[in-house]
């Protein structure tokens, strides 16, 4: 159970009839937009789009005509405070009016926790302000209908609106008789505002719009009616224009694709059984009725429905939450039976044996369908602001997940009929659009377009001029564009752009759909990036603001982020760096969507920070997974490269080079003879060409093994292109006296040269460069990761390592081809009994003066190397000193050069 607040509707106070000043609730500065949830989709069509050019119409695809319930919520203090017998008859909309009566056209809820508190606001749905904030720039103009049956001459009625930073602005008006008044106003004109300067104009994202009845001497019960209103861009009809297609987007919507209790439980949270309903409390009279709901009442506060869990809960796949729920009795959120109309979902991070909880999201009486989308950004944003335990959703392996229905302290009666937690719609062969015109328009034609911006009209066509017909209409999407050519994989929105002889309308779709088609294995290029961070768990980047615990994996988006392309794109490089674990364990990166492969990238001990390259071939969603098999640990990732099959202007190709040393700061070699180690907070810049079988021009990127020796202090080493900024990345990190090695695929300076800096302490940096990327050499083929060589177990045929032996290990078998020139592999020491250090090269090569690992007692080292494969496709492994178990798993392979 959680902290109780005291709950209450934060009232706005406008203009009385005194015509007294407009008073915000809040100041300006108590909370911040974004600061819950993104502003959404800021919907503001062109008018080449849309003709309507009105907010309702456009962003709902459902002007404010009150044919239906959702134009505005027909209850008492949810669309209409301070009023009563509310509803919605034959197009029009009626409320008995009282002094400071609320016709909420757009809301947005907020709630005091306490008398004089600051306020909050809670976690939007639906038509909330917060999702749909209206653009003031475009649809300034007002037109409405509207009928009283009490003249108001002294302007009792005002146009209010509040803006995203908390600013609340008005335009008061009378009703001088009881007839139908068609009302015009131009929200930018400041002549009609009661206090030109003073008050908040109509400026910037709007995510409050209402009607506000002021004070009437006696407080006289008025009946207000609507019969449409319009807010609309000055360049279109001031009144509901005639005949012009209304279009909807069906499908994909936000109540996404796949659900997870139905794929990963084989049972759906239905409700056709009591089987779909685990732990509850505060419930009471639970049944199964003759529609196949759960049905019950509410006898305590924080009542709640456990939702049965199967299989482990990815969270980042899984993120979308509907329920389908109905709610008895009246609406108040005061902290009182009867009140607290507020739910949540609930959910216990693994291993902790406490609870976490969304903000809360109001519900009201009647039935509803309440999506929450639980990745949010930031993603803390998600947990009450009282949460103990702020986790975010994306990342956390969770024990146990409910539904907490109200925190009404009453009786309560509540019909469950169905809960969703699904991804976003996917599909890797086609997948239907569906839509449809809502005002059955003849004529009409319709163009798809999609986009991988939320809000964004700059889309692609992928469908032109469709005969719409009455009903719902089906485009069996392909993942092509309107003129046959493929569609990279990437999540995108859809919109719908409808026209016939009296017009233009466009509709948005509520959520997205992903293209996800196979990434094949392919013959692929390099290119460089600058290091840039994707994934940083302790500060939230990349959605995660939680470490991994045991057996837990995150999918992490890597395609149309930091420099790396949507199409076309076969595998990432990436420095991934796990920090202060909790246990002994290992971290795995794999592509997205394939089942997890038994290989190891990172292995760690409590409290060690290690980082380690990771090429991985990228999942058919854009992502590639990171699982923890052990404890709890932060992880950072930082894109250093990545592969595709689209020949860069230059470079890209690969050619492996014997180990050799470029930089050693304990020999000079590099430094121009200086002998010293790299201070805090001091650079190097290394030149990396013409040396060590690097040509003098024409090179990208080199590949090289660097080294940390005998560092004095605790921190990081970042390596980057000369002459560049240095970014928030690293590339090491390292402790007090521990040596350390990892691979670096750097993008070379125009300089030539790479910088390195040390962050912490002083210490010795050595590099051997193994390979460089130019417009000559070989092609890279990402595989799905697979262990070659175990010695634990004698994979592979090889055995334990003894001091100053050399093993020789077979490495084109499948999925390496015999016609492999090099491999890449992440070569891991294990059981090791005495410090040292493991050189592998080329079989029949003469064994270079370079390290690839330096194994240690007590603890498994890994490093990833690109390696030139010897004749017969052999690697030869050295081990220098005491005895050590050697594994090797291959990420893939270069094939040419």
């Amino acid at each position: 159970m959680r902290l109780r607040r005291s709950l209450a509707v934060l009232p706005i106070l406008g203009l009385l009839a005194s015509l007294a000043p407009f008073q915000p609730a809040h100041p300006a500065s108590a909370w911040t937009a974004g600061s819950l949830v993104d502003l959404g989709q800021w919907l503001s069509p062109p008018t080449s789009l849309s003709t309507t050019g009105d907010y309702a119409t456009d962003t709902f695809s459902d002007p404010w005509d009150f044919d239906n319930v959702e134009d505005i919520i027909p209850v008492p203090d949810v669309g209409a405070f301070h009023a009563d017998a509310v509803n919605i008859s034959n197009g029009v909309f009626t409320a008995a009016s009282h002094d400071y009566t609320e016709l909420r056209l757009l809301m947005n809820w907020m709630i005091r926790p306490a008398p004089g508190a600051t306020p909050y606001p809670v976690l939007p749905w639906g038509r909330d302000g917060w999702l749909h904030p209206i653009d003031a720039a475009r649809y300034t103009q007002a037109d409405f209908r509207i009928r009283s049956d009490k003249a108001m001459t002294n302007n009792e009625m005002l146009i209010r609106w509040t803006s995203a930073s908390g600013a609340v602005g008005a335009i008061p008006f009378s009703l001088p008789d009881t007839g139908w008044h068609t009302l015009h106003f131009d929200l930018t004109n400041r002549a009609l505002y009661p206090f030109p300067g003073s008050d908040a104009v109509w400026s910037g994202p709007i995510v409050r719009f209402e009607l506000f009845r002021g004070a009437i001497a006696g407080n006289p019960a008025v009946s207000l009616q609507l019969d449409w209103f319009r807010l609309h861009s000055a360049d279109s009809s001031a009144t509901p224009p005639a005949g012009v297609p209304s279009p909807q987007v069906l499908s994909p919507n936000e109540q996404g694709g796949a659900d997870y209790a139905t794929v990963e439980r084989g049972n759906p949270w239905d409700f056709a059984g009591m089987d779909d309903v685990g732990d509850t409390y505060g419930v009471s009279n639970l049944a199964i009725n003759g529609s196949g709901d759960l049905t019950g009442t509410t006898v305590n506060n924080d009542p709640s429905i456990g939702l049965p869990l199967g299989p482990t809960l990815n969270t980042d796949r899984y993120h979308r939450f509907t329920a389908d729920v109905c709610y008895s009795g009246g609406f108040s959120l005061s902290d009182a039976p009867g009140g607290g109309m507020v739910g949540r979902v609930v959910w216990m991070p693994h291993n902790t044996g406490g609870w976490t909880e969304t903000q809360d999201f109001v519900v009201f009486p009647g039935c509803q369908k309440i999506t929450i989308d639980m990745s949010t950004s930031p993603p803390a944003a998600i947990n009450d602001e009282s949460s103990l335990a702020p986790t975010g959703w994306r990342g956390v392996r969770i024990d146990q997940l409910r539904f907490d229905l109200n925190e009404d302290r009453g009786r309560r009666d509540f019909t469950v009929q169905n809960i969703t937690l699904t991804d976003d719609a996917a599909f890797s062969t086609t997948y239907p659009i569906t839509f449809r015109d809502a005002n059955a328009a003849a004529g009409t034609k319709a163009d798809i377009y999609v986009t991988t911006t939320k809000g964004s009209y700059a889309g692609t066509k992928i469908a032109s001029n469709i005969s719409v017909g009455s009903g719902v209409n089906v485009f069996t999407w392909n993942g092509l564009d309107a003129a046959g050519a493929t569609m990279p994989n990437a999540t995108y929105w859809v919109y719908v752009v409808m026209k016939n002889g009296a017009g233009n309308g466009v509709a948005y779709s509520t959520g997205p759909v992903r293209v996800e088609k196979p990434v094949p294995s392919a013959p692929s290029y390099y290119v460089p990036l600058t290091p840039s961070r994707l994934l940083d768990t302790r500060t939230g980047e990349g959605g995660n603001i939680s470490p991994l615990s045991d057996e837990t994996l995150t999918e992490l988006q890597v395609t149309g982020v930091g420099g790396v392309p949507q199409a076309n794109v076969t595998a990432v490089v990436m420095n991934v760096t796990a920090i202060t674990p909790t246990g002994s364990g290992f971290i795995t990166a794999w592509p997205s969507g394939e089942p997890r492969p038994l290989v190891s990238n990172i292995n760690f001990v409590p409290g060690q920070t290690v980082p380690n390259l990771v090429t991985v071939k990228v999942g058919a969603n854009g992502r590639v997974n990171l699982f923890n098999s052990a404890g709890s640990t932060h992880l950072a990732a930082d894109v250093a490269g990545y592969y595709t099959t689209t020949p860069p202007a230059a470079g890209g190709r690969f050619t492996a080079v014997t180990p050799a040393r470029l930089l050693d700061t304990r020999t000079g070699t590099g430094t121009g003879g200086s002998v010293a180690p790299l201070g805090q907070d001091q650079q190097l810049n290394l030149g990396v060409l013409g040396v060590g079988g690097v040509p003098s021009s024409g090179v990208t990127a080199v590949a090289l093994n660097v080294t940390v020796d005998q560092p004095t202090g605790t921190g990081f080493l970042t390596v980057w292109p000369a002459g560049e900024a240095r970014p928030n990345a690293s590339t090491h990190n390292y402790v007090p006296t521990l040596t350390v090695a990892n691979l670096v695929l750097a993008k070379v300076g125009a300089n030539g040269q790479v910088s390195i800096y040390n962050s912490s302490g002083n210490t010795h940096v050595v590099a051997d460069v193994i390979g460089y990327f130019s417009s000559a050499g070989g092609l890279f083929v990402p595989v799905s990761p697979q262990r070659f060589i175990d010695t634990r177990n004698g994979t592979g045929g090889v055995s334990a390592m003894g001091a100053g032996e050399t093993h020789t290990m077979a490495m084109t078998t499948s999925p390496v081809p015999g016609n492999a020139t090099a491999v890449i592999v992440n070569v891991t020491s294990v059981n090791s009994s005495t410090p040292g250090y493991v050189t592998v090269w080329p079989t029949q090569a003469v064994r270079p003066l370079a390290s690839t690992l330096n194994p240690r007692p007590g603890v498994a080292v890994p490093n990833q190397a690109y390696l030139r494969v010897g004749p017969g496709g052999g690697l030869d492994a050295f081990n220098a000193n005491g005895s050590t178990d050697l594994i090797v798993d291959v990420f893939g392979y270069v094939v040419g050069g």
